[in-house]
């Protein structure tokens, strides 16, 4: 498997710091980039609330560092599923604490995981991650928010949505609450996908079609270029963006032992 990568976080023009964070890890071993694939992340903290920056970084680190310990389950869901619980359960105990700084923080995730050629998604906010296809560009998580779930059960348009007033009302975050039901998904790779992980910073003020345009280019010239698009728009967020390039996905995983064989060997291994 060969990826080209490239993340840029920036404050915008308008909010003081900049409560985003990424995150990436490409395993050097490769029986582990074998087994576990390459982890990419972007977390956007709650704007509004204590602590924003605490809880993104937060939750980017202890995803990746759970999803590649030696204690994850055989399977990658299995173990993209518990990294991303445990991500949660830390942001929650940190907002819960003793600490007033950190009190009620919160934050948005979307985690990409690029095992050879399949791709898995945990998700949960309106961070987002899109896939670039031969010049096809396509959302792969729903956005958690109020004016999203109102789209969904066809209350309202999608225009309606873009501007709506509760367009940024979250839904689901990491850290609200101590049980948290993300999304997870499961997506075929093939040569030449392009992977944009962002925070709403961008595709709020960046319509699809200049994103996808960017796409097509270099990676790190994407990134510096969205940037700057989003900046020049209004830039009234922080925003952030990682791009990954498939070069070449390589062989197909294989898959993970299914059902209760997949449990009994999650146990074994300490998952």
């Amino acid at each position: 498997m060969i990826l080209e990568r490239a993340a840029i976080s920036h404050p915008g023009i308008v909010r003081p710091k900049n409560e985003d964070a990424y995150g990436f890890l490409i395993p050097d071993r490769t029986e582990v980039l074998t087994a576990r694939g390459a982890l990419f992340s972007v977390a956007d903290g709650v704007g509004g609330l204590a602590a924003g920056e605490i809880a993104s970084q937060t939750a980017v680190t202890v995803v990746a560092d759970e999803y590649y310990s030696p204690r994850a389950p055989f399977g990658i869901e299995a173990a993209l599923r518990l990294a991303a619980e445990a991500a949660n359960r830390k942001v929650y105990a940190l907002a819960q604490g003793s600490a007033p700084e950190l009190s009620g923080m919160q934050t948005t995730l979307s985690a990409l995981v690029i095992a050879g050629r399949q791709a898995y998604i945990a998700h949960a906010g309106d961070t987002r991650v899109y896939r670039l296809r031969r010049g096809t560009l396509t959302q792969l998580t729903a956005d958690h928010s109020e004016a999203a779930e109102l789209l969904r059960l066809r209350l309202i348009t999608a225009v309606q949505a873009s501007n709506h007033p509760r367009r940024s009302v979250l839904t689901r975050t990491f850290g609200g609450s101590l049980q948290l039901r993300p999304d997870f998904g499961r997506h075929g790779v093939e040569d030449g996908d392009v992977y944009l992980l962002c925070s709403d910073g961008l595709w709020g003020e960046v319509p699809d079609a200049d994103i996808a345009h960017e796409l097509e280019g270099p990676v790190d010239a994407a990134c510096n270029h969205l940037v700057a698009m989003a900046c020049s728009r209004g830039g009234s967020d922080n925003v952030t963006v990682q791009c990954i390039r498939v070069v070449e996905a390589g062989l197909a995983r294989l898959a993970s032992p299914p059902g209760r064989i997949a449990r009994l060997l999650s146990g074994l291994r300490g998952g």
